[in-house]
């Protein structure tokens, strides 16, 4: 007998809920970033560059391995967020990095999704239109608790709208660095655990 599917898929019980045709776009969406990829390592091949061409196994293999470091998290509406995150944020290029074991961040999944999704909406607000900002997203530990440091380079405008982040209760510290070319460094670190 044929199993009936239910209409949405549940990740875990009372969290993300993902339609299938969510499921197919994010599916479609990786598989187009991996074709690239492909692509890529085929040309390089063909123009006999093969250093280039190690040098980008290389980097698909550390995507790889830190793609299966955040799946282990057990954070999936967070994992879907960042995974979707250069799709979703026209301005904004993110990477990510997770440490190998982050005790019990799968309890404050929800929030951090929401706290991340706050975050970027504020640096949005500061953004230059035509301007694109390149990141770094690092999950890790900090005094043995568990935090998410976003950083990203590019013009920012509002200061303002960057200082009201750190008055939040999640998140811990603000900093912006000046660079070259009229450029910034904005890092926020977020609580997880809040």
């Amino acid at each position: 007998m044929k199993k009936e599917l239910p209409s949405q898929l549940l990740f875990r019980e009372g969290g993300i809920q993902l339609e299938y045709h969510e499921v197919i776009t994010l599916l479609g969406f990786t598989r187009h970033e991996w074709m690239n990829r492909l692509q890529l390592l085929h040309s390089y091949s063909k123009l006999g560059k093969d250093e280039k061409v190690q040098e980008k196994i290389e980097e698909a293999i550390h995507l790889a391995d830190e793609e299966r470091k955040l799946s282990n998290l057990n954070i999936p509406e967070t994992f879907v967020w960042i995974l979707s995150f250069n799709w979703t944020y026209s301005q904004f290029r993110i990477k990510f990095q997770v440490e190998e074991s982050i005790p019990k961040i799968w309890e404050y999944d929800k929030r951090i999704r929401e706290n991340l999704e706050a975050v970027v909406d504020a640096l949005t607000e500061s953004a230059q239109e035509m301007e694109l900002y390149e990141g770094l997203l690092l999950i890790k530990t900090r005094e043995e608790e568990p935090v998410i440091e976003m950083s990203f380079v590019g013009t920012f405008t509002g200061w303002d709208n960057l200082q009201l982040i750190g008055q939040k209760d999640y998140v811990r510290e603000v900093k912006i660095e000046s660079l070259p070319e009229k450029k910034s460094r904005c890092t926020i670190v977020l609580a997880c655990n809040i």
